[in-house]
C-alpha cells in the first residue's frame, strides 16, 4: 500500500511507558469507496478516491456488491466508511506491487 493510503498513529503502551507507532488502513488513491454521506441509512456513495462520488446504492448490501465489482474490475482495494474516519477492507484486488 502507498504512504498516502495509511495513517500513522502513535499508541502510548501505559505498561511499560513506551510508545509506538501502529499503521491504519485507508484507502489509496485509485481504490473504490463507499460511504454515508449523511444520517440517512438508505444512501451510500461510491467513488473512485479521489473522485467526487459517482453511483449510488439505496441497501448496504447493494452498495459492497458494487464496490466489490468495481474493485476487481479496476484492479484496486474496495473500503467502506460511515465516518470518513474508519474505514473496513471489503475487496482486496490491488497486486501487491501496486502496494
Amino acid at each position: 500500500m502507498s504512504a498516502e493510503g495509511r495513517r500513522i498513529t502513535p499508541e502510548h503502551n501505559p505498561s511499560d511507558g513506551t510508545s509506538s507507532r501502529a499503521w491504519l488502513s485507508a484507502p489509496s488513491s485509485g481504490d473504490v469507496l463507499a460511504s454515508e454521506p449523511t444520517a440517512r441509512a438508505d444512501v451510500y456513495e461510491i467513488s473512485v478516491v479521489p473522485a467526487p462520488a459517482h453511483m449510488v446504492a439505496r441497501r448496504y448490501p447493494e452498495a459492497i456488491e458494487k464496490v466489490r465489482e468495481l474493485a476487481c474490475r479496476l484492479g484496486v482495494n474496495g473500503w467502506y466508511t460511515c465516518d470518513q474516519t474508519h474505514y473496513a477492507q471489503v475487496a482486496k484486488y490491488r497486486k501487491p506491487s501496486d502496494d
